[in-house]
């Protein structure tokens, strides 16, 4: 996935910051002194020099992909990553590097997500955008002069690029979902209280792969309600165990009552 951020960045450069690749080079070698001595035209350098994960984004919650037969298959959602990169502008000419440099910075500040137009191999097929953070005074980078002495080449004006891209580790679990859940407390010695969460999914009657988003359900006896999600699952809490009268309604449609038993071994609905 990195060298299609390579590829999409210097495509980036080329289509919407306008630079002809017949006139100007971009190369993303380390610019130390040996490679800035053989460059022969104006380049534009994009060296990849640190990498971590971005701890802000982190979700550790499993994602529910799948729901069949009563076995849910969950996903760990993907990492999210920092690439940094140290741009930098190389010419002859003093006045030529920086309008060049002008160029470059104007087109990364302009796009604080990446145009899809120039995504480039896997990252055609993200479902979100790429987030970029140009120039930003908390980079990684924080002395230069030690980054340039490293690499036993000349001070250079640079730009600290980052992009955050996700790197998907297919890491899935399948298991029997969960209807009922019991939790006992205990308080001063006294016995144990009982609180059931229960959950279930509303379809309609006789079709079981059609489902009911943002219907209301309310059980009668304690005025709890609860909504069910895109997927048509709902989920009820602090419950006690016996016999329920569940009211079905969504606006529009006949509302519908039915008895649950709790604890039961499926909370499935029908309308």
């Amino acid at each position: 996935m990195i060298n299609d951020l390579d590829e999409t960045l210097k495509k980036l450069l080329i289509k919407k910051g306008g630079l002809n690749p017949a006139e100007i080079d971009i190369s993303f070698d380390m610019p130390d002194r040996e490679w800035s001595s053989s460059i022969s035209k104006p380049t534009v350098n994009l060296y990849l020099y640190d990498i971590h994960e971005n701890h802000e984004l982190r979700n550790n919650e499993w994602w529910t992909v799948t729901r069949e037969n009563g076995i849910a298959t969950k996903k760990k959602p993907p990492l999210r990553v920092d690439l940094s990169y140290l741009v930098t502008v190389w010419t002859n000419d003093t006045a030529d590097q920086h309008r060049l440099l002008g160029q470059v910075v104007k087109t990364l500040f302009l796009y604080q997500e990446m145009p899809e137009e120039v995504m480039c191999g896997e990252l055609k097929k993200l479902e979100w955008p790429l987030r970029t953070f140009t120039a930003q005074p908390d980079g990684v980078l924080r002395n230069s002069a030690d980054f340039w002495s490293a690499l036993d080449n000349q001070l250079k004006p640079s730009i600290s690029y980052v992009v955050t891209i996700p790197i998907d580790l297919d890491l899935e679990t399948s298991a029997a979902e969960v209807k009922t859940s019991i939790f006992k407390f205990r308080s001063n010695g006294e016995e144990p209280e009982e609180s059931v969460r229960i959950a279930g999914t509303l379809h309609r009657k006789g079709k079981p792969d059609e489902v009911v988003p943002g219907a209301t359900i309310l059980v009668k006896e304690l005025e709890m309600t609860a909504t069910t999600d895109q997927d048509g699952r709902y989920g009820l809490h602090k419950l006690d165990l016996g016999s329920y009268t569940f009211k079905i309604m969504v606006p529009g449609q006949k509302e519908r009552q039915v008895k649950v038993k709790v604890p039961s071994p499926n909370y499935d609905l029908e309308l």
